[in-house]
């Protein structure tokens, strides 16, 4: 009797299900992102498509007047990568313009999710991301959250 030989594609196919296999607890808790603006922002809570209209450049402007001021995360960043996909349902590297123009949407790329609580919190017309649990160590009174997104 033969016995089953292991060829090349064989391998790659139990390679692909045992990631997989490994990866899906990860994937399963991936933890919520908190969109937080500044404490004096007169706003209580946004919606996905608000804040969708704002990363796309649809809408540059608070309520109240004041200049949106972005933040982002750098391309290769988990959160920007869970973000785009959530709110935007773009790939990170998506590249957004201002209607009508050819001009892009402008935002500030911080390093760390502890950089933008930082940068939200001094900074009274921005908006950024991070993950929930990140915010709960770290919120000290500056910002306040607007959205809380699930999977």
């Amino acid at each position: 009797m033969n016995s089953p030989t292991w060829t090349g594609t064989r391998w790659r196919e139990a390679l692909a299900i045992m990631l997989a296999l490994w990866l899906s607890p990860a994937l399963a808790h991936a933890d919520a992102l908190a969109i937080i603006a500044n404490k004096n922002n007169p706003n209580t809570e946004l919606s996905a498509t608000a804040v969708a209209s704002m990363y796309r450049g649809e809408t540059l402007h608070w309520p109240g007047g004041d200049r949106i001021k972005l933040v982002n995360r750098e391309i290769s960043a988990e959160g920007r990568k869970a973000f785009y996909l959530r709110v935007l349902n773009a790939m990170p590297d998506q590249v957004f313009y201002r209607q009508g123009t050819p001009i892009p949407v402008q935002s500030v790329i911080e390093r760390s999710d502890e950089a933008i609580v930082r940068f939200v919190g001094v900074i009274e017309g921005a908006i950024g991301y991070v993950s929930l649990s990140t915010f709960k160590e770290l919120n000290d009174g500056q910002t306040k959250i607007l959205l809380i997104i699930e999977d």
